[in-house]
């Protein structure tokens, strides 16, 4: 009897502590009709907060697990709306989405509406609770992104406004309205802005073309941008990668084309890159070696690119597996030295090597161009052998694959 007493008095004390929990945090109607949580905001004289989720949706799960329970996020939705949560895949949420076409477009979605049913502010997505609140808040006091668009329209650019309004933005879910103020702002503010580390924050994710006067400001001044505070090898990480991919793309075109124009075009922009690359930045020297290498390759110069390709490649410089593949099977086909192609081989024939010592997943597999050099040099068995190997590196790495399927 004594333990009886004791599993319900714990039994009552969860169940009222999860009843307090629950009210401290945000008070939802559950899938009610859209016209009765009308009538309730209209009676209490308050705004409307919908919650649009799914049942399989991840975050917003998280958002109802983390955000929603929060005692501040509840406090204050509780006290300016009347608050509904619907499942819109069915019954009387699905019945609100196709009241409202075109308002719910992504999952989470959470609509801000006053007691007329006329939207104020949409939140697309889930964000941390301090964010969310922030535009909860925002939009109670009128600033809505179609207000501060009024504001920005007129000439508004205070880096305060600037910040509040792309915070609204993108919890707005109003991505390309978000790029374009950004991109404005750039060619707007004076370059040296750039040295504020809140206007970096920003528009650094936007300055990807190493042509830019932007980016072309950052590289020439990375000791002024250390002096004020930058990690100096945090801005050549983010210079290296961008300028990898231009190259990347310029590399993986050239592969894949033969249209003049585009060739001529790919080795105009590769010739400024060779000179941009002269910069002392991390990884640069290795990505000049890279594109002297595809300088050579696009102009058809067999004997360059061999030259360029044996020497740097030797000297570690060229790290990409797929390109140096690339590069000695189109000297396969181009050279008709014996010792040339023999050296070709017995390079990329390294090159493997060390990518099956380093690499533990998925490894890169040259063997097949190697026994195609070994065809060019007339020694079949030889061009046997490495067949046999690619095959065996083929279903090695599907055995790897078959894991995840």
């Amino acid at each position: 009897m004594l333990r009886m007493k004791v599993i319900l008095l714990l039994m009552s004390f969860f169940f009222s502590f999860s009843l307090f929990a629950q009210n401290r945090g945000v008070r939802f109607m559950d899938n009610e009709p859209w016209e009765s949580v009308m009538k309730e905001a209209q009676k209490q004289n308050k705004l409307i907060f919908v919650d649009c989720y799914t049942s399989w949706c991840g975050p917003c799960k998280q958002l109802a697990a983390e955000v929603f329970p929060r005692e501040d996020i509840g406090e204050y939705i509780n006290d300016k709306f009347v608050s509904v949560k619907y499942d819109v895949e069915r019954g009387e949420g699905l019945a609100f989405v196709k009241k409202h076409e075109g308002w719910v477009t992504a999952y989470p979605t959470l609509l801000l509406m006053d007691g007329e049913g006329k939207l104020i502010q949409k939140i697309v997505g889930a964000f941390p609770a301090e964010i969310l609140l922030k535009g909860i808040k925002y939009a109670v006091e009128g600033k809505n992104w179609k207000m501060m668009e009024k504001e920005y329209n007129s000439g508004e650019r205070g880096l305060d406004f600037m910040m509040n309004y792309l915070d609204i933005l993108a919890i707005s879910g109003e991505d390309k309205k978000y790029e374009e103020v950004i991109l404005n702002y750039m060619k707007e503010i004076p370059l040296d802005s750039l040295m504020n580390e809140e206007v970096w924050k920003l528009v650094s994710p936007y300055i990807d073309e190493p042509e830019s006067r932007e980016f072309q400001f950052v590289l020439n001044h990375l000791d002024k941008f250390a002096y004020k505070g930058f990690e100096r090898y945090d801005l050549e990480w983010t210079l290296a990668l961008k300028t990898y991919y231009k190259i990347s793309d310029i590399i993986e075109i050239g592969f894949q084309t033969e249209n003049r124009d585009t060739l001529r075009q790919s080795l105009d922009y590769l010739r400024f890159l060779d000179t941009l690359l002269l910069h002392d930045v991390k990884s640069y020297p290795e990505y000049r070696a890279y594109v002297r290498v595809e300088e050579s390759y696009l102009e058809g110069n067999a004997l360059e690119l061999y030259d360029r390709l044996i020497h740097l490649g030797e000297h570690g410089l060229l790290k990409n597996v797929d390109w140096v593949k690339e590069w000695v099977d189109y000297l396969l086909d181009n050279l008709n030295s014996r010792e040339q192609i023999k050296r070709c081989v017995d390079y990329l024939y390294q090159v493997q090597q060390k990518e099956e010592r380093e690499n533990v997943w998925i490894v890169k597999n040259c063997y097949d161009i190697i026994a195609k050099g070994y065809v060019k040099l007339g020694d079949q068995s030889q061009a046997e052998k490495f067949y046999k190997a690619s095959e065996a590196l083929e279903k090695q790495n599907d055995e790897k694959m078959d894991v995840f399927k």
